[in-house]
C-alpha cells in the first residue's frame, strides 16, 4: 500500500536555500576525505571538495526532498508548506481562506531561502572560485562560476515570484 504522506522538503526555505545548504553539508563531508588523499596542496583538496559539493549537494537535496516523509506530528506544517510551494509556482493565491493563511505564513520562509540562497551561495562559491583561480584551475572555475549563476538566478526567481505572490495575496485580502 502506497504512503499517502505527501513528500517534504526537511528544509523549508524558498529555492535555492536548501540547495546551498545541502552543497555546505556534502562539501564538509567531502573535505576530510580530500585532504587526506591529497598529502600536501590544501587549496587543491578544497577545490576538490567543493567540486564534489556542488554534485553531491544536488543529489542529497534530491534524495531528502523526494524521499523524505513527515512524521505524523508534522502533518499540518508540512501541508501549509505544500500549499505555500503550489501557490509560488502558479502566481496566484489559493482561493480558500485556509489556503491563503497557510501562503501568507509561509512567504517569510521563502523570502528568507531566497536570500539565504544568494548570499550563501555568493560566500561559499566565490570562496571556491577564488581559491580555484590561485590554484591555477580555471576549469573548476568556470564550472563553479555556472553553479553560481545559477544560484543567483534562481534566487532572483525565487524573490520576484514571492513579491508577485505576496502582492497577489494581499489584492485579495483586501489590503
Amino acid at each position: 500500500m502506497a504512503d499517502s504522506r505527501p513528500r517534504v522538503s526537511l528544509l523549508r526555505f524558498g529555492a535555492p536555500g536548501p540547495y546551498v545548504v545541502s552543497m555546505l553539508i556534502a562539501g564538509l563531508l567531502w573535505l576530510p576525505i580530500r585532504l587526506w588523499e591529497r598529502d600536501g596542496s590544501v587549496q587543491d583538496a578544497v577545490v576538490e571538495a567543493g567540486l564534489n559539493a556542488v554534485i553531491w549537494g544536488f543529489a542529497f537535496f534530491f534524495t531528502l526532498s523526494r524521499f523524505a516523509k513527515p512524521r505524523p506530528a508534522e502533518a499540518d506544517r508540512v501541508a501549509a508548506w505544500a500549499v505555500a510551494e503550489t501557490a509560488l509556482r502558479r502566481g496566484e493565491p489559493p482561493a480558500d481562506e485556509a489556503g491563503r493563511a497557510a501562503v501568507a505564513d509561509n512567504l517569510p520562509a521563502i523570502r528568507r531561502g531566497a536570500l539565504f540562497g544568494a548570499a550563501g551561495g555568493v560566500v561559499l562559491l566565490g570562496a571556491l572560485i577564488m581559491l580555484a583561480i590561485r590554484a591555477g584551475s580555471e576549469l573548476a572555475a568556470a564550472g563553479l562560476g555556472i553553479v553560481l549563476a545559477a544560484v543567483l538566478a534562481e534566487a532572483v526567481r525565487t524573490g520576484r515570484l514571492e513579491r508577485r505572490l505576496r502582492a497577489a495575496l494581499a489584492s485579495v485580502q483586501g489590503g
